[in-house]
């Protein structure tokens, strides 16, 4: 029974789409997938999406800035003194020694 109504439904539409169009239901449905395909190519290539505004990175290099501890003046440091600053405590400064040269790697 569904088979028939649905087959009374697709006469129906055909004989519908040739008396508006005047066209057979194949070359209807060809005049419309063209016609679909010509406005998918046209409003691909001309209405491409704007731009993301770039990324404000100063904004971030000053909050990174502002977190980071300024730098220590120790002088002369033994190496007991130096083993201090291992990075055990966030509260200090994470030294290293390099050839009698001291350098503050707490921002590297």
């Amino acid at each position: 029974m569904a088979m028939a109504a649905a087959g009374e439904w697709w006469e129906a539409a055909k004989a519908t789409i040739a008396a508006y169009t005047g066209l057979p239901l194949e070359a209807f449905i060809t005049v419309v997938a063209v016609i679909a395909g010509l406005y998918m190519a046209v409003s691909g290539s001309v209405a491409r999406p704007a731009p993301s505004p770039p990324r404000r990175k100063g904004a971030e290099d000053e909050r990174t800035l502002e977190r980071l501890l300024p730098p220590v003046q120790l002088g002369e440091v033994t190496e007991k003194e130096l083993g201090l600053y291992d990075g055990s405590d966030p509260k200090k400064p994470l030294l290293i020694a390099i050839k009698g040269q001291i350098y503050d790697v707490t921002q590297s």
